[in-house]
């Protein structure tokens, strides 16, 4: 005969017994990159914050005259691309907004 499952068995810990721990962080799969992918974002937006200050002055603060004059001033996007839109620096304002926050 089997014994039953859900009665602790003579021999178990106490340890094992316990509840698990609510609050504790659980790290799975695929942080580690998804930390080291943020904390780059992070550098680049830093780096380049006084760049989009300075254009703000210059050609506008909506994010269509940013992306246009980043385009043209030929500075690349953080994964290598060339041409920037809207919603690309509308995510970077918003995570420099984040970053200024701190």
């Amino acid at each position: 005969m089997r014994p039953n499952r859900n009665e602790a068995s003579e021999d178990a810990s106490p340890v094992a017994t316990q509840p698990h721990d609510v609050s504790a962080a659980r790290v799975r799969r695929g942080d580690a990159g998804r930390g080291a992918s943020s904390a780059r974002a992070r550098r680049y937006a830093l780096d380049l914050m006084p760049i989009i200050d300075a254009m703000r002055g210059v050609v506008g603060r909506t994010p269509q005259c940013l992306a246009l004059e980043l385009t043209r001033r030929g500075i690349c996007k953080p994964r290598g691309g060339a041409v920037w839109t809207p919603v690309d620096v509308g995510r970077l304002l918003h995570r420099i907004g984040t970053e200024r926050a701190r």
